[in-house]
């Protein structure tokens, strides 16, 4: 068996073993930079807001018990849930945590079928109708065709509308339904999960605070409604899940991830100049040999 050694092409499988094995059971706890659309989403739900668009102005007080929590799962999510789902996660976890109400519509099929995938067994098993918390901490109204339609129509009467859940339980059997009907009063907080204009719903007309989880790409079309002031905090990638792990404290494999990619990053670099330096190195030496042969 040949000799293993630093030019081995083996020792770059090793190393990048060695840096996802470390990072995945023990975080190093790098500096990771936390971006302000990321504290202002934390900051919103620990402490809350002040939403002024409409006058009176309506003042949000963070996530208690209680808190009647509106989830739109929308957008483009069955494409961005690899960039978006552990963001995703910890806000739940933190929402329940908290003992929120949280009550959950799907605008697309699509939409419904990856949180039935991959979020709602982590927290509710397989037949979340079935967990004890179903109904008295968690709603989930399913897919409902009509869009921002639907929501403008809910603002006035929802179970009026949308009587039962996807389940076909009535709505006003649902103990935590009791005081959740007009969403323009009775939301105390809207999160999108990669929605799009609920800021001219909600925020503008009802002075609802929202706040939106997207993908890394999400924020090329999103972001301006942050700096515009309707959208009170963002979380855009797994990296902006590992910085709200960071302000949370909440368990989450985000920052696992973060820190796995710096360090990969990292060790590249510094191998690119290791090698590149031994190369110059190398061809030093060489150049006088090469002039004395002549």
């Amino acid at each position: 068996m040949p000799k293993f050694n630093i030019k081995d092409v083996r020792a770059v499988y090793v190393l990048v073993f060695g840096i996802v094995f470390i990072a995945s059971i023990a975080p190093i706890a790098l500096p990771l930079p936390v971006q302000q659309m990321v504290k202002d989403f934390y900051n919103v739900m620990t402490n809350g807001v002040t939403v002024s668009f409409a006058s009176p102005p309506r003042v949000f007080t963070g996530v208690k018990a209680g808190t009647r929590v509106l989830i739109v799962n929308s957008g483009e999510i069955s494409k961005l849930w690899g960039d978006m789902s552990e963001s995703t996660t910890i806000v739940w976890r933190q929402l329940m945590n908290a003992g929120a109400h949280i009550f959950l519509w799907s605008a697309d099929p699509g939409a419904q079928s990856i949180l039935d995938s991959y979020l709602l067994p982590r927290f509710y098993g397989t037949n979340p109708k079935a967990n004890a918390l179903y109904g008295t901490q968690f709603v989930d109204l399913g897919y409902v065709a009509g869009g921002s339609g639907v929501l403008e129509a809910w603002r006035f009467d929802l179970k009026g509308l949308t009587p039962t859940d996807r389940y076909g339980t009535p709505i006003g059997n649902l103990p935590m339904m009791s005081n959740f009907n007009a969403l323009k009063t009775d939301c105390d907080l809207l999160i999108g999960l990669d929605a799009r204009s609920l800021e001219t719903i909600f925020v503008v007309r009802d002075n609802t605070p929202v706040l939106e989880i997207g993908g890394t790409g999400s924020a090329s079309y999103l972001a301006l409604s942050y700096t515009g002031g309707y959208f009170k905090g963002c979380l855009f990638g797994q990296i902006a899940g590992a910085q709200y792990q960071v302000l949370s404290g909440l368990p989450g494999n985000a920052l696992s991830y973060a820190e796995m990619m710096i360090l990969l990053g990292s060790a590249m670099i510094i191998m690119m100049v290791v090698f590149n330096i031994r190369y110059r190195m190398n061809m030093s030496k060489e150049t006088p040999k090469q002039e004395a042969k002549k």
